[in-house]
């Protein structure tokens, strides 16, 4: 009865995402596009959890393990698919013996919290009437994850269905505020930057958007749905 009941509930939500579609307020007429960032304005992080996990994991160790880390620019390199998931795992694995793969995945996917209701509502909406993209700085691990959270929340195979397109980092080899990773997506989808509006919660991502014409919304002390509600 369980299965049936979520079945239900989901039936529902995507009934409330159809009626509420019908509304939505307008921006500047001057813009067709929008591009959104994902953590931090889609899905609340915690970007500190999984590395104070990992401080009192590995306890004295930390310090040299952070500094290893660094050197290796293991977490950018992760994003831009120069290190494979496994070879991420691995880094972790191979400094403390009693760690399991699936401990260091479920470490690392601790700082995703949730995805509100009314932002999945939202983007519904926004894609009526415009053109909506995704652009995110991400790794493998975590795709799996939030593609895993959205299905098992909300009945949505993947966050690739609610956008035009979606860009990740680790799957085209550039991440924010590298220029290219926006050329990327203005050049495959034939954009007008003046067209495009690009919203980020930083201000380095943002600063790279502006530097090619990109109109953009820096996205700090207010979520994604209180700014639409502006207009």
């Amino acid at each position: 009865m369980q299965f049936y009941g979520n079945v239900i509930e989901l039936t529902i939500f995507n009934l409330i995402i159809f009626i509420c579609s019908f509304e939505v307020n307008m921006l500047p007429t001057n813009i067709k596009n929008i591009i959104l960032d994902l953590g931090g304005v889609i899905i609340n992080l915690n970007t500190q959890k999984p590395f104070n996990s990992f401080k009192k994991l590995f306890a004295d160790n930390y310090s040299e393990i952070e500094t290893t880390f660094t050197t290796l620019n293991l977490f950018n390199n992760f994003e831009v698919g120069k290190v494979t998931a496994e070879e991420f795992i691995l880094f972790f694995l191979n400094r403390h013996p009693n760690l399991t793969p699936e401990k260091v995945v479920a470490i690392w996917n601790s700082m995703l919290l949730d995805i509100p209701k009314e932002r999945i509502v939202l983007i519904r909406k926004l894609a009526l009437k415009y053109n909506v993209f995704l652009l995110s700085n991400t790794n493998e691990i975590h795709l799996i994850h939030i593609n895993k959270y959205l299905f098992d929340t909300y009945g949505i195979t993947s966050i690739n269905s609610l956008f035009k397109k979606a860009y990740f980092s680790h799957e085209v080899g550039f991440r924010k505020p590298d220029t290219e990773i926006f050329k990327l997506v203005l050049t495959e989808n034939k954009l007008n930057p003046s067209e495009t509006l690009f919203i980020d919660d930083s201000i380095e991502h943002i600063q790279s958007a502006k530097q090619l014409g990109i109109t953009t919304k820096h996205l700090v002390d207010e979520s994604l749905n209180e700014f639409f509600n502006e207009y």
